[in-house]
């Protein structure tokens, strides 16, 4: 079974494409799509450290110092930069060739033009932010100091709550047809599919 090629076989029509960059409607479903999941993430957040950390809130209110207001925008920069990083550092393992990364003022991206993946590869490469970087920053909130569990709890939800193009693609590959292969565009995929 192919894993990643930089050859398509001949046999693959292309099945559908998106481009965010092309296409507002997708961006705008992204959007729309984004507000319930980040909801979701800041209730599971909540849960997660009023159950660890209940002394951060034991009193009628909490106070959060300026120093921690003022890093809250260094920290939503670090976490979707980390987050690309984590997306690059897959499509190196699955290519062994250097990734390239974009900046907008809407999103970021990291890919590797000219690659063709399996589905699994690419949900490996898709989720593994989502993951890795939730899961590190989950672990280290029980034994963090007070100032950052509040940065860390910021930079979790950056992260989570962005990566919500990243759920959405793996979503709809999940309903492909074994064999299917993805080409990562930096701002859009094509997904192509063997002739029948």
């Amino acid at each position: 079974m192919m894993k990643s090629t930089k050859t398509l076989p001949e046999n693959y029509n292309l099945a559908w494409q998106i481009n965010v960059e092309k296409d507002k409607r997708q961006m705008i479903l992204l959007q729309l799509l984004a507000l319930p999941w980040g909801l979701l993430v800041l209730v599971f957040l909540g849960w997660y450290v009023v159950t660890l950390r209940s002394e951060l809130f034991g009193g009628p209110g909490f106070e959060i110092s300026l120093g921690v207001v003022l890093a809250l925008l260094p920290v939503m920069g670090l976490s979707v930069i980390l987050h690309e990083l984590v997306h690059g550092a897959f499509f190196w393992f699955f290519t062994r060739e250097q990734p390239r990364f974009g900046f907008s003022l809407f999103y970021a991206y990291a890919t590797a033009p000219g690659w063709f993946f399996s589905t699994s590869y690419y949900w490996l490469i898709g989720l593994a932010p989502l993951v890795i970087l939730t899961a590190l920053g989950l672990a280290l909130i029980p034994f963090a100091r007070e100032e950052l569990v509040y940065l860390l709890l910021f930079g979790i939800f950056i992260n989570a709550s962005g990566a919500i193009g990243d759920i959405y693609i793996v979503t709809r590959l999940a309903l492909e047809p074994a064999g299917t292969l993805i080409e990562d565009q930096g701002t859009g995929f094509r997904v192509y599919r063997p002739a029948e």
